[in-house]
């Protein structure tokens, strides 16, 4: 099966490798936003960077599935969506160093790296990065999730469009809101509110502020990241 990666940064590259190297997909391109369109001709790792209208044209989604590989979950949802709108659906990478059991269910372009290890019992939702990450069995993970380096005890569960950093930590039976930003380090034992920020496990701070970092300006879309 072919497949287009949306986006050109360094994710993208790391995820195109992996689908390169570590998959049944043949990645046939990288797409961007119009904005972000570059000369004609222009590629990267060996492969054409086109608008989507052109790859819709080239590349049409009754024969092409795309994976958005964009870090940044608020940017991720937004490209998801008007990516489905055009037709197409998503290829799901799980790689084949990562640790994860017969009965993981996960939903549509979900991303798991080599460093993962997954107990039974997990649901993961739509849209989501997995880098470096250990999850405890009967763990939920909602849609438009990034998480980079931690681990999460048994029915621990993530919220919508929440990020959670390197090394940080959380509790069995925890509940994480949505759009939370959880600090690197930062160890979790209490369930959190919605669009909370907790840099300091002390402190926790239910503010919009997290829809601060969350947000991106449309004109703008995807700087690939």
């Amino acid at each position: 099966m072919k497949v287009i990666i949306y986006g050109t940064g360094k994710m993208a590259e790391f995820i195109c490798y992996s689908f390169m190297n570590d998959s049944d997909y043949n990645v046939v391109a990288f797409c961007v936003d119009d904005a972000y369109v570059p000369p004609a001709g222009s590629m990267l790792l060996g492969l054409p960077i086109l608008s989507l209208a052109q790859v819709i044209k080239d590349f049409p989604p009754e024969t092409h599935k795309m994976h958005i590989a964009i870090g940044r979950n608020s940017a991720r949802e937004s490209v998801y969506n008007r990516v489905s709108e055009s037709g197409y659906s998503f290829a799901n990478y799980v790689s084949s160093k990562a640790n994860v059991w017969p009965d993981l269910v996960i939903g549509n372009n979900t991303f798991i790296d080599q460093c993962c290890d997954i107990q039974p019992f997990v649901t993961i939702g739509n849209n989501c990065m997995l880098i470096g990450a250990r999850i405890g069995h009967h763990s939920t993970i909602q849609n438009n999730v990034l998480l980079s380096g931690n681990i999460l005890a048994g029915n621990v569960t993530i919220g919508n469009n929440s990020f959670l950093g390197i090394n940080s930590a959380v509790k069995e039976d925890i509940v994480i809101g949505s759009h939370n930003i959880i600090g690197a380090g930062v160890f979790i034992n209490k369930n959190t509110e919605d669009y909370a920020i907790v840099s300091n496990a002390t402190v926790p701070q239910r503010v919009g502020d997290s829809k601060r970092f969350v947000m991106f300006n449309k004109a703008q879309d995807v700087k690939q990241t």
